[in-house]
């Protein structure tokens, strides 16, 4: 990966932005976290919460492996008005549904692994007791914001996916990448317990479903809007983090590459992007396949703490939800009725102070023009009996007839099956250049309710989806490669019961084939650890000389200045003493 030397300059800088993603960003009430220890500031690949629960048998261990023993269902909490309650199958009914998604948590560590130490249900962001070093809950970010919600839509049903056990992190800013890892599968089980909760009906009822995330939550929405059995009718983000700047600490979401495989648009069928900035989040509507986008840029109030004005999107889109009257943010939202297509691509908030008037930028897009992220594909080779595997079709070696059958499980044209017939994890060994974008792949499975197909690469947890769970469309089926670095990796496919330490029933089948390896050029990648810890060592070892070289020069003006006034004469007369008067 190619490094601008710029950005060395600016490293302290980007220390102070990725310090602000933390402060406040749980809460959304601004600088809480206390100030981390020398202990405490030392870079860790310790991964939060449950993440460091095993990877079924057969997948290789990883530092983090994002694996859950939780079932998806026990994640989602429906606002009854006073908390967040447990949701349950093919419960949601209501017309329009939306899902809320929060983001990292920091502070939160310590009080997550008390709270789950004596409990056997998963800890959530509802769960009574769970604060951060300051005592601030998540809570108070999101009940206005759901009591907002529910007001301006009273038969709505309002739910907040949790994954705190995550998200949650200790006091170093720095631990921001491992939550940043555990995006993309929070975001198949979001998905996935999407799906779940929804009545059988819910759709064939006129039903549609709202997105929203804030912060790495906007990353963990954006995945779910790819993976749900259809797509939302709108998705909402929040400040995602985007800018260069939060490319230092791996925070950077990069959903200028997840947001084009959505049929974004203003009508029906497709799904409404709304994305609001408020501190490191950048319009999208620039990029290729993302003109439809509405980007609007925020004015947080001039005294806003860094961490108050990464929430502040939260901040300004329940309050528009509290005066639909104004016409913008929440009111332009298709499930209430609002019609889209004059939308302006870009608006901003010029007056701190006139919290809910904008001023249009730029103007709806043209019909008649229409961009595309350019993406080339090509057919992973599957190592099996001498066959190369591409498109369905079995291509018998050079010289040689085409056997049956593939290693590790029965016949699939281009990938594996796994059953009770067959062995629960599948490894594949692949290969990743610069350009590598995106693995996709299609993916079957039928069996017994609640078990559950989980992909991984290089033992970390990418995607999940479970039986009687439609949320494999094609469009979702697919593990982001953006964020590894370019060599050889490792892809395991597991197949298990609704928890990784339960075998899957034995009338329980999942297939994975057709899988593809999308590329695109210019990919611009998250820091890893270790160029992070090397940046970091370089700048305040710059940062030493340069206090140095200024002592230095300090001392030398001061041994000069005394030098001058040792070799000056003193221009003062001196007296004799007297002599004999004159005459």
């Amino acid at each position: 990966m190619v490094r601008s030397p710029g950005r060395v300059a600016v490293l302290l800088v980007a220390v102070t932005v990725v310090l602000g993603l933390g402060l406040g960003a749980g809460t959304g009430l601004g600088p809480v976290v206390t100030p981390p220890t020398a202990a405490a500031t030392s870079l860790t690949t310790t991964a939060p919460g449950a993440a460091t629960t095993p990877p079924p048998a057969g997948v290789p261990t990883a530092d983090q492996s994002n694996v859950s023993p939780y079932p998806v269902l026990q994640r989602l909490g429906r606002w009854d008005g006073t908390t967040f309650q447990t949701v349950t199958a093919g419960s949601i009914s209501a017309t329009h549904a939306i899902f809320l998604s929060h983001g990292w948590s920091p502070g939160f560590l310590a009080s997550y692994q008390q709270l789950q130490a004596r409990s056997t249900a998963l800890v959530t962001a509802w769960t009574p007791g769970l604060v951060d070093g300051s005592n601030q809950t998540l809570l108070q970010t999101w009940v206005p914001v759901a009591q907002a919600l529910q007001a301006a839509d009273p038969e709505a049903a309002i739910v907040l996916f949790s994954w705190v056990d995550q998200s949650a992190t200790g006091d170093d800013p720095l631990q921001v990448r491992l939550p940043q890892q555990a995006t993309e599968v929070n975001g198949h089980r979001f998905a996935t317990a999407v799906d779940l909760a929804l009545a059988p009906s819910f759709y064939a009822s006129g039903g549609e479903v709202h997105l929203i995330g804030h912060s790495f939550g906007a990353n963990v929405a954006t995945t779910a809007a790819l993976a749900t059995a259809r797509p939302p009718r709108q998705l909402t983000l929040l400040d995602s983090p985007e800018t260069d700047l939060t490319l230092l600490a791996g925070a950077k979401n990069d959903l200028r590459y997840k947001l084009p495989r959505l049929d974004i648009g203003r009508g029906p069928g497709q799904t409404f992007v709304d994305n609001y900035v408020s501190y490191v989040g950048i319009p999208y509507h620039g990029y290729p396949g993302l003109e439809q986008v509405v980007d609007v840029q925020l004015a947080p109030p001039p005294g806003d703490g860094l961490g108050d004005k990464h929430s502040f999107a939260i901040v300004w889109y329940r309050t528009s939800a509290q005066d639909p009257g104004a016409g913008v943010g929440y009111a332009w939202s298709p499930l209430i009725g609002a019609d889209d297509a004059a939308l302006g691509s870009a608006y901003q908030q010029p007056d701190p102070a006139q919290v809910l008037t904008l001023t249009q930028v730029t103007g709806p897009p043209s019909p008649a023009v229409a961009t595309q992220l350019l993406v080339t594909t090509a057919a992973l080779d599957i190592p099996g009996t001498g066959i190369v595997r591409r498109g369905g079709t079995a291509v018998p070696p050079p010289g040689g007839s085409a056997p049956t059958g593939t290693a590790g499980g029965p016949d699939v044209a281009d990938g594996v099956a796994l059953g009770a017939s067959s062995p629960a994890t599948w490894n594949l060994t692949f290969s990743t250049t610069e350009s590598s974008l995106w693995l996709d792949l299609d993916v079957d499975l039928a069996g017994t309710p609640g078990d559950t197909l989980s992909l991984f690469v290089d033992g970390r947890q990418r995607h999940q989806a479970a039986v009687v769970d439609a949320g494999t469309r094609p469009a979702g089926s697919f593990v982001i490669l953006y964020d590894v670095a370019p060599g050889d990796h490792v892809l395991s496919v597991a197949l298990t019961g609704p928890t990784p330490d339960v075998a899957a029933g034995p009338a329980t089948v999942a297939t994975v084939s057709r899988l593809r390896l999308s590329s695109t050029a210019a990919i611009q990648r998250n820091f890893t650890e270790a160029e992070t810890t090397r940046l970091l060592v370089a700048v305040l070892a710059a940062a030493v000389l340069v206090l140095v070289v200024v002592l230095l020069v300090v001392l030398v003006r001061r041994w000069r200045r005394r030098r001058r006034a040792r070799a000056t004469p003193d221009p003062t007369p001196t007296t004799g003493p007297a002599g004999p008067s004159a005459p």
